[in-house]
């Protein structure tokens, strides 16, 4: 696959190198990226630790995600968790100075992100036309609370606002009180999303030998992730609501009480179910008129949770732990965040910033163990412009 890997890979600051020593699936691509929050920036970090050398554009205050809170060694948890890796280049893109190191960069790059309001880019000059003029090779992805066209592509879209406008709150919580997720989902799978669209553009790239625009939205994102929800309102009449901590769908999935707390315990299919009623010694609650299909258990949830808790608070966790791994049936903990760092799934690395180390989750395909830095806004203004104004 032909990523440009030569283009430059030379022009790796000396600062990096040690972050790209070993060739990896985007090695020598440049990434241009004007970016704040979370959404871009999600993107950005999966492909610096895919391999591509990242320039992440700022203002002079820098992303307004580094002052969200002070919680990590004095500096942004948001932050940390999403930039190290990258180039901080700081920029006026008003400056017609400063433009004309964008158009710079955007001539040798192989990807330009941007999640500025719709329309901001295009008042700079920085459309996809212009860009393609510049670089016909040139991903661009473009990422917007609504898209950039439309009657609300003008409306904020603040990740839980998005959650909210999608109907993902309402199905979150309770059947009477609808809550937010707890993270950020909308813009972590924007970001995602923009990730797996931008290497796809990079692979069609090697057939056609021309770059292309994606344009992302929030609202398609989410929406999308709802759509099974919104299937059964349109084929089925049928609005869901939240359900705690039983699952919309699928009985029983969720939480039932113990003699010393609760246990969650999930049955996808008939033979778990069957293999259920079996391990508890109740092999005839199988075929009960109210249980014997999965939308029977789930039209009598609170019946078949009270037939359980029977055999439940019998006992321990521990003791029905054991229990349930004879018969192969799903089960878990509702762990805090605190359980959650002992965990022994748990796969950790460390990034730098300020001279200070920050233990953050891997992503499952981050497999260097190298600690990654995280740049002071501005931390490469000086050597980019020397590498792409006076060479």
């Amino acid at each position: 696959m032909d990523f440009d890997r030569g283009r430059c890979a030379e022009s790796v600051c000396d600062a990096l190198k040690f972050e790209t020593a070993t060739l990896s699936a985007l090695t020598g691509t440049l990434v241009v990226s004007l970016e704040q929050a979370v959404a871009a920036p999600y993107a950005t970090r999966l492909l610096a630790e895919a391999g591509a050398r990242v320039i992440k554009i700022e203002r002079d205050e820098g992303d307004f995600a580094r002052a969200y809170d002070t919680v990590v060694n004095g500096e942004s948890a948001y932050f940390i968790w999403l930039n190290a890796g990258k180039e901080s280049l700081v920029l006026d893109v008003k400056n017609p100075a400063d433009c004309e190191l964008l158009s710079a960069l955007l001539k040798k790059a192989d990807v330009f992100i941007q999640n500025l309001r719709p329309c901001a880019v295009e008042r700079l000059g920085f459309s996809f036309d212009a860009v393609a003029a510049l670089n016909p090779r040139l991903v661009m992805c473009s990422i917007s609370g609504y898209g950039s066209t439309g009657p609300l592509a003008e409306m904020k879209a603040y990740d839980f606002l998005v959650q909210a406008e999608t109907g993902l709150c309402s199905i979150t919580g309770t059947p009477t009180e609808a809550t937010r997720c707890g993270v950020s989902i909308c813009d972590i799978s924007t970001g995602l999303t923009a990730y797996g669209e931008i290497m796809r553009a990079l692979l069609e790239r090697t057939n056609t030998g021309r770059g292309q625009h994606l344009e992302i939205s929030l609202f398609d994102v989410m929406s999308e992730w709802m759509a099974v929800p919104l299937a059964y309102y349109k084929y089925g009449g049928k609005i869901l609501t939240g359900t705690g901590l039983d699952h919309t769908q699928i009985a029983p999935y969720g939480a039932y009480e113990t003699a010393d707390g609760v246990i969650i315990i999930a049955v996808q299919n008939h033979r778990e179910w069957l293999s259920l009623c079996e391990t508890l010694g109740r092999p005839a609650l199988a075929h009960d008129e109210r249980f014997k299909t999965n939308p029977l258990r789930v039209a009598n949830r609170a019946a078949l949770k009270t037939e359980l808790e029977l055999f439940f608070t019998r006992h321990t966790r521990s003791e029905l732990a054991e229990i349930l791994e004879r018969g192969s049936i799903a089960y878990g903990r509702i762990n805090s965040v605190k359980d959650v760092w002992s965990h022994a799934a748990l796969k950790i690395k460390e990034v730098t910033s300020a001279g200070n180390t920050a233990t953050f989750v891997r992503r499952v395909c981050d497999e260097s163990t190298i600690p990654r830095t995280v740049p002071a806004v501005g931390a490469h203004t000086t050597a980019i412009r020397r590498e792409f104004i006076d060479e």
